[in-house]
């Protein structure tokens, strides 16, 4: 699924890793540029609208209660994470402690703007490479947005499964998905440094991302995981399998991406 697609994006690369020269007035690439901006109005407003089957208006205000300094807080700390400092989530105190504050009063906070916009970010880059490549189908769009919602939806039921085994702190889905979500940034920046760059800066840039991401991950798995099972009981021989699994899904971030990317 994903190995085939990044196959087929992988393939215009040329000899010495620097892409062929964009043309602009290919129609491929036109079709493609406005099939990805339909995709792009179309493609929030129905994720959205078909969660809201499912999640109450409320729930989904709180996950979109984002502003500008949040946005950029959190877009430093998934790329250059090594450099922040506390990863523990401010408690809401409207709600005496019970809940978490809102993403715009706290960085660390999940959110579903930024992975929303970044999946179908990058759905539009793929649809724009394959347009350059004179490979463009619309059904493209569709079968690279299936191909990566399956890998979020894999990789959350498998969050889930280790938490619940594990005896973890309840999370909900869509933090889950929120956190699984955020991979996307990283994959659309090593995409665009493919096109209009090359092979050679791809490599590098999903090198930095997938690092970034799987540094990240970690540090917020064993927040939520391994740290509140430490303060709320003694440690137990499953300390050791919880710090297992917090590696494992980090380390699957990097291969993930690049599989999923270019």
């Amino acid at each position: 699924m994903g190995g085939q697609m990044g196959g087929q994006m992988g393939g215009g690369g040329g000899q010495y890793g620097a892409p062929p020269p964009i043309d602009i007035n290919n129609p491929m690439i036109q079709m493609a540029a406005t099939s990805g901006a339909q995709f792009f109005d179309n493609g929030a407003a129905a994720l959205q609208s078909n969660v809201q089957q499912y999640v109450s208006m409320g729930l989904l205000r709180h996950y979109f209660s984002v502003d500008n300094s949040y946005v950029l807080g959190k877009l430093k700390v998934l790329l250059m994470p090594f450099t922040h400092k506390t990863w523990v989530r401010v408690k809401d105190v409207s709600s005496n402690g019970q809940g978490h504050a809102a993403p715009r009063n706290d960085v660390n906070a999940p959110d579903l703007y930024i992975p929303l916009m970044a999946f179908v970010t990058y759905i539009v880059v793929f649809g724009l490479h394959q347009g350059w490549t004179k490979n463009f189908k619309p059904e493209d769009l569709g079968n690279s947005a299936s191909s990566g919602l399956a890998i979020i939806l894999l990789e959350v039921l498998l969050l889930k499964l280790g938490f619940y085994l594990l005896d973890g702190p309840k999370v909900s889905f869509i933090d889950f998905v929120c956190y699984s979500g955020y991979k996307y940034v990283g994959i659309v920046l090593t995409s665009l440094c493919y096109v209009f760059i090359g092979r050679t800066a791809h490599y590098l840039m999903l090198a930095l991302t997938g690092v970034a991401m799987s540094f990240f991950m970690f540090k917020t798995l064993a927040t939520s995981l391994i740290l509140s099972h430490r303060t709320s009981s003694s440690p137990t021989e499953g300390s050791k399998t919880q710090e297992y699994f917090v590696v494992a899904i980090a380390a699957m971030q990097l291969p993930v991406s690049w599989v999923m990317g270019i």
